[in-house]
């Protein structure tokens, strides 16, 4: 008889969100516009200077809050926001290859990465995850945003988001957890 045994596995996570006011969190996001006071990093894949660090709001921690909650109703694993961003994007603004692993500090990083869609007009692009087929072959796989639309992902899944061909921004909050043991 044989046995099938699966020796990696990438798995996403996707979800919605319809009772976010993502108006309230795109004003918030909007107001910090461009500010970064985070420290850049030594990684070549290091995005920080796309990023717009936003202070805590009630109903970004609440949109949080809905995603920790989804993840331990599931795995019953009790996980905490590392840290969190906005990314805004205006017409023909992409972001580049990155992953969201500590290369300095493995036992630091994180061990789930996501992304929550505050706006997502039409062209805005999409978000594509890299992952290997076998030592010579990667494939990738891509999802089209939608306001309210969330993801998660293993923090060292390499991704990047294609060129908003919008006129109007694309607004989104990229987050990282780390899990309580």
């Amino acid at each position: 008889m044989l046995e099938k045994l699966v020796l990696t596995e990438t798995a996403i996570e996707i979800g919605k969100l319809p009772v976010i006011n993502n108006n309230i969190i795109k004003q918030h996001c909007l107001s910090y516009e461009k500010q970064i006071t985070r420290e850049r990093g030594f990684d070549i894949t290091d995005t920080l200077s796309e990023d717009t660090d936003i202070p805590e709001h009630q109903e970004v921690n609440k949109m949080l809050s809905l995603i920790i909650k989804e993840l331990k109703d599931k795995y019953n694993k009790n996980y905490y926001v590392d840290e969190f961003w906005a990314h805004i994007h205006e017409k023909n603004h992409s972001t580049n290859l990155h992953h969201h692993i500590n290369v300095n500090s493995l036992i630091n990083s994180p061990i789930l990465s996501g992304v929550y869609y505050v706006t997502a007009p039409k062209e805005c692009g999409v978000i594509t995850f890299q992952y290997p087929i076998n030592q010579y072959l990667d494939k990738t796989y891509w999802i089209k945003p939608e306001p309210g639309l969330f993801i998660l992902f293993p923090s060292s899944l390499p991704h990047y988001v294609t060129r908003n061909n919008s006129e109007e921004k694309r607004i989104s909050i990229s987050f990282n957890f780390k899990l309580n043991e």
